[in-house]
């Protein structure tokens, strides 16, 4: 029997691949004739970096940045055969924040654009961006500015882009020299939410990044009126683009500042790792995740893997931290069985510290037939 185990990190307790090799010790004891193969994933959000080291022979490059209050930090970025792959929450990321200094007003992607200058400025021509795990909201000018691009006021002073401070740009100046010309940004996300509106980056992800009711109306307001300034800059639309709402609008921006372009997280990762291949030569497939809920089938790990599953015919069994879908947690269709760590652990601080423990309990009592 084959058995295949892809999952996504469990964030805040497990990599991928302490995930992964996690389940395979709890199924190695029950099925120890079985043959194993672990395949770490994600789905182009914090975390993707650390998968993509799996896969790929990368290099770190460590530099001088600043956090998301423009605080000094060193922070690195990965690079192979001139490509740099770059972490947005390396240096623009919530969790270099304390609680009471998450404020997308105030924040800023400076930070991570002094990373896409640095490898710009070494002759890197091709960029990466993993989005994820964002503490801004401010479309990704910060970039842009590290970049030499300029945003001004109706007096023509210099604005500083913060999330707070989108409503009073009125003119935007690229540099005369443009250090992205000649190479391919490209933005790897997990979600594709449009910039603003219901769905929108504010109104989903603001209260997450601190913003309460009366912020997010307030950075609903400057996504709008920095849309249609782009447009008037560039011609490039940017309302509706799919994804433009990922990392706090990142993904409008720099598509229409620097003609990055949007690709989806979880299919460059699958294909770097040769799930699709993997999947053919399994007879039984093994996720998971953190926690499983409506936003998982969409663009997420487990929901890619289960799309696979589906395609070849090969049953998926989820372990996750916590299962929080509705209609009692039913799985869907595809999906033979979920198993979550509530259930077996006493509270949530236990499930987070002992997690690699719990997915071997979990592990020993997934139900497999052997097809082979």
């Amino acid at each position: 029997m084959n058995i295949l185990i892809a999952t996504d990190k469990f964030k805040g307790s497990l990599t991928a691949r302490e995930a992964c090799t996690a389940i395979a010790s709890g199924l190695q004891q029950r099925y120890p004739n079985a043959t194993i193969r672990l395949a770490p994933l994600a789905d182009g959000g914090d975390g993707t970096l650390a998968v993509l080291g799996e896969y790929l022979h990368l290099r770190p490059r460590q530099i001088s940045t600043v956090d998301p209050l423009g605080r000094p930090l060193m922070a690195t970025y990965l690079e192979s055969d001139g490509t740099a792959y770059i972490e947005l929450a390396t240096a623009s990321g919530l969790v270099l924040l304390q609680p009471a200094e998450r404020n997308p007003l105030r924040t800023s992607t400076y930070g991570t654009g002094l990373q896409l200058r640095d490898a710009l400025d070494r002759g890197i021509r091709k960029l990466s961006l993993l989005l994820g795990g964002s503490a801004t909201h401010d479309l990704g000018l910060g970039i842009a500015e590290a970049l030499g691009v300029r945003f001004l006021d109706a007096g023509g002073l210099t604005v500083r882009p913060t999330g707070g401070r989108l409503p009073t740009i009125r003119s935007i100046e690229p540099p005369a020299v443009k250090p992205w010309e000649g190479a391919t940004i490209e933005l790897l996300c997990d979600v594709d939410n449009p910039l603003y509106g219901p769905r929108g980056a504010a109104r989903v992800y603001g209260a997450q990044k601190g913003a309460s009711p009366r912020m997010v109306e307030q950075l609903e307001a400057g996504a709008e009126h920095l849309s249609a300034l782009l447009m008037a800059t560039t011609g490039v639309s940017v309302a509706e683009l799919p994804g433009g709402g990922a990392a706090g609008g990142i993904g409008a921006g720099l598509v229409a500042l620097l003609g990055a372009r949007m690709t989806g997280g979880f299919a460059f990762v699958s294909e770097l790792s040769g799930l699709h291949e993997n999947i053919d030569w399994a007879d039984v497939v093994v996720s998971g995740e953190g926690q499983v809920d409506d936003q998982s089938w969409q663009g997420k790990v487990v929901g890619g893997v289960l799309e696979h599953c589906r395609r070849a015919g090969k049953p998926l069994h989820l372990l996750v931290g916590r299962n929080a879908l509705p209609d009692d947690g039913a799985a869907p269709s595809g999906v033979a069985s979920i198993r979550d760590i509530m259930r077996v652990a006493p509270d949530t601080a236990a499930a987070v510290a002992d997690a690699a423990r719990y997915l071997r309990v979990l592990a020993g009592a997934v139900a497999v037939v052997d097809a082979g």
